[in-house]
């Protein structure tokens, strides 16, 4: 291009109410703002909701004695898995041949577990 062609031409010229912003300009502006924002909220809602707290194992504990026997030494035997330990291979037998095991020993192992893990 050259220049001197273009200082040749007129400058564009639009009417003045497009050359200068007005009250309705900035309230467009406003309203745009406003819906940015409800976006950004919106899209940043699911990282900001509040987690429950996961129950700690002596609370987890005290429900499954509230249990039946059965279901009880299956939800001491579930949350001795989740926090990494087995069961011993008395209390497993005793469990699958349905005589009951020992709540206590499995409550004493789920209990060590969590001291041994700090």
């Amino acid at each position: 291009m050259n220049p001197d062609l273009l200082a040749s031409l007129h400058p564009p010229r639009l009417p003045e109410s497009f050359a200068a912003a007005g009250w309705d300009d900035f309230l467009a502006a406003f309203g745009l703002g406003l819906l940015l924002a409800a976006l950004v909220v919106a899209l940043a809602m699911p990282a900001l909701r509040r987690r429950p707290r996961r129950p700690r194992a002596a609370e987890r504990i005290a429900a499954a004695a509230k249990l039946p026997a059965p279901e009880r030494l299956l939800a001491l035997s579930r949350l001795l898995a989740e926090r990494g330990g087995a069961l011993p291979a008395d209390q497993r037998a005793a469990l699958y041949r349905g005589e009951g095991g020992d709540p206590a020993r499995i409550e004493a192992l789920i209990l060590g577990r969590k001291r041994g893990a700090r």
